[in-house]
């Protein structure tokens, strides 16, 4: 028998189980440390910070892996004690092998991740110049870090939970436990808001007197909790989107994008309004290249009566101041749009838009006292601006406004 507490230490399966798997974690480390295999688009070594905190974080994942995997072993050897006096090993040797299963499971998929991450560049064909970063991090080692990540928070979970079971085994008193659970049956929503029976609230009666009014000690809601929990998480998820990495856009951005979204609706909206005028809100209309527009209508539908010069023809002069139907900017919009069928003009309502009649009228009244090649003799009365044109003189349908 062996009485030494050291060489007993040694001797024992679980040292030389615990050493093995050491050695396999350390085994990627090795891997990681190799120089990655060169790129031509790599820039020289600059400070990353996306990388480091990633670094930092499977290290730091690592070290609490180990503390949660000894916290684990520990219990199972008091479970193990407590079961030996039961004569009972099974669950003990359950829990050891858990351990034992998962570590070897980081312990096989890290180097398979740490080659992908050291060979990913070298085997990617270089088909069309698109970027082979994420945040300054070469994607086949991006995704290989955040697959690691993933996988030591898997490991992490079932080790906090097979030391929750274990803790609750080690603390429970079964009979005890059964005979609670089968007195207290709390709902879900007592569950959900904490709340204390009403004889039980002066177990949380503050001692203290506030004139009077007695304050209770209650605890936080678990909803509140969580959800201030939660909140602290899309917060993290918020700063990291939209401020440290500069994936998502800035206020800047925001407000630049609905100022352009503004100025389009703005436009749409002068377009549709723009249709919305009649013979009673028309305008006179100054704008260069609206006129212009209205000139080359006019050239192309209206000088066959009027000249092109505005002189006349078959229709009336339409550069000096006697008009059959007034020459105001409402009369001309009038005549254009319903035209005067008893006098051979047709109306034009069903072939421009109010817009375009608009323009047209305006670039007639613009005619006005200019000089035609062949003016036409004067037809209808002299209209004076701001006074309501008299009765037509004449019905001749050859002299239509």
């Amino acid at each position: 028998m062996i009485n030494n507490p050291i060489k007993r230490t040694f001797m024992r399966p679980y040292f030389l189980k615990t050493s093995f798997i050491i050695a396999a974690l350390a085994f990627p480390a090795v891997l990681f440390a190799a120089d990655p295999a060169p790129t031509p688009d790599r820039d020289a070594f600059s400070f990353n910070a996306v990388l480091v905190g990633l670094v930092s974080l499977i290290i730091v994942l690592l070290f609490v892996i180990g503390v949660a995997a000894n916290v684990l072993r520990q219990l199972s050897f008091v479970y193990r004690e407590k079961m030996r006096a039961a004569k009972t090993e099974k669950t003990s040797g359950s829990s050891t092998s858990i351990i034992t299963g998962l570590l070897l499971l980081m312990a096989i998929c890290l180097p398979a991740f740490s080659a992908l991450a050291a060979d990913g560049d070298a085997a990617a064909p270089v088909v069309a110049p698109v970027s082979k970063f994420i945040n300054g991090i070469p994607k086949d080692d991006y995704y290989a870090i955040l697959a690691i990540i993933i996988l030591e928070l898997l490991v992490l979970t079932v080790l906090l939970v097979n030391i929750r079971i274990l803790v609750r085994v080690l603390s429970a008193r079964p009979e005890t436990e059964r005979i609670a659970k089968a007195i207290v049956r709390r709902s879900f929503w007592e569950r959900f808001n904490k709340s204390v029976a009403l004889d039980k609230e002066k177990d949380i009666t503050l001692d203290h007197d506030y004139d009077g009014i007695q304050e209770l000690d209650n605890s936080l809601p678990p909803w509140w909790k969580y959800g201030f929990y939660a909140t602290i998480i899309v917060s993290i998820v918020y700063l990291w989107y939209y401020h440290a990495s500069g994936q998502g856009p800035s206020s800047y951005d925001e407000y630049v994008a609905s100022v352009e979204k503004g100025k389009e609706e703005v436009a749409a909206y002068l377009a549709t309004s723009a249709n919305n005028v009649d013979e009673n809100t028309v305008t006179v209309i100054t704008d260069k290249g609206q006129l212009d527009a209205a000139k080359n209508i006019f050239e192309t539908t209206c000088s066959a009566c009027h000249a092109k010069d505005g002189g006349g023809g078959i229709g009336p002069n339409l550069t000096d101041d006697h008009w059959l139907h007034g020459g105001g900017i409402k009369d001309i919009f009038k005549s254009i749009k319903y035209g005067w069928q008893d006098k051979g003009m047709k109306s034009w309502k069903d072939d421009y838009s109010p817009k375009q009649i608009a323009e047209l009228a305006s670039y007639i009244k613009s005619l006005q006292g200019s000089k035609p090649a062949n003016p036409k003799d004067p037809q209808g009365d002299l209209y004076v601006e701001g006074k309501t044109a008299a009765p037509a003189a004449t019905t001749d349908s050859t002299k239509a406004n």
